[in-house]
């Protein structure tokens, strides 16, 4: 099993990005799964890199590399359907925005990143520090690479796959958002999100839905149940943009998913039918 989940790759992140337990991972061997560390920056160029790299030694052992999660950015990148040709990371540019951080409230910097990239800026809400500090570093690095003397990463060759897309009822998904979020947060979530804090206040991996609004609790800016209720709503509002996104990859083969069972036995017969042809 190889993750394809950009808040599963960090370690310290099992209860808030819902990854495997230490039961399933005994399963069968599961791989890029909280392998990353909180504080840092990954990007779909290199979970490009590290992907392939594990899909290549799973076929070498004549296994069946089966790629699973929900950001379709990557899955998008590792299939070749997203180009990859964007700016890379420059440390001395996220350094200059560290500062500018310290320096500046998340409304100025919204409003410089308004004045550099309007329509970038306008899909992003004015107080949402991670997405705000990201665009900037992207239309920044882009501008440094206006040189056509510098060089750009290539656009990866496309890998061969059968993408899987499983959908659920939106009353039953509503359900088990519900179930997920209160699990989180009996789990321990509350302590998880502080341990990350602890190790870097502005770890890509405290992005995930969840964390802000545990970390809102221990610093009494929210009751556990306007945290709990706010995570719910999060969540649903991201399944929503997860069913747009995965409703453009129409060569998609779509599973109803209501019955846990049945959609295992469909993907499993999928997966012995194009076996079966190649």
């Amino acid at each position: 099993m190889v993750n394809a989940d950009s808040r599963q790759i960090y370690r310290g992140t099992r209860i808030g990005s819902g990854m495997p337990s230490e039961a399933d991972l005994a399963v069968v061997p599961h791989h890029l799964y909280g392998f990353v560390d909180p504080a840092e920056r990954y990007s779909a160029a290199r979970y490009v890199d590290d992907a392939c790299a594990v899909i290549d030694a799973v076929a070498r052992r004549r296994h069946l590399p089966i790629i699973a999660g929900g950001t379709g950015f990557y899955i998008e990148a590792l299939t070749g359907s997203m180009p990859l040709d964007r700016p890379p990371g420059d440390e001395r540019l996220r350094s200059r925005l560290r500062k500018e951080a310290r320096a500046h409230t998340v409304q100025t910097l919204w409003e410089w990143l308004a004045v550099l990239a309007p329509a970038r800026a306008a899909a992003i809400p004015s107080g949402d520090s991670y997405r705000v500090m990201r665009a900037l570093e992207v239309v920044l690095a882009s501008r440094q690479l206006a040189d056509p003397h510098m060089q750009r990463t290539p656009v990866r060759s496309s890998l061969p796959c059968e993408i899987v897309v499983l959908r659920v009822r939106r009353e039953l998904l509503s359900q088990r958002v519900v179930t997920r979020v209160r699990s989180m947060f009996d789990r321990g979530l509350i302590d998880e999100a502080q341990t990350l804090r602890s190790l870097a206040a502005d770890a890509p991996a405290l992005s995930g839905i969840g964390y802000a609004e545990a970390l809102a609790v221990i610093d009494g800016l929210a009751t556990r149940a306007e945290a709990l209720d706010q995570t719910m709503h999060r969540t649903r509002a991201y399944a929503k943009r997860q069913e747009t996104w995965f409703r453009r990859m129409r060569d998609a083969f779509v599973v109803d998913a209501d019955d846990t069972e049945s959609a295992i036995a469909a993907v499993a017969a999928r997966a012995r039918e194009r076996l079966a042809v190649a």
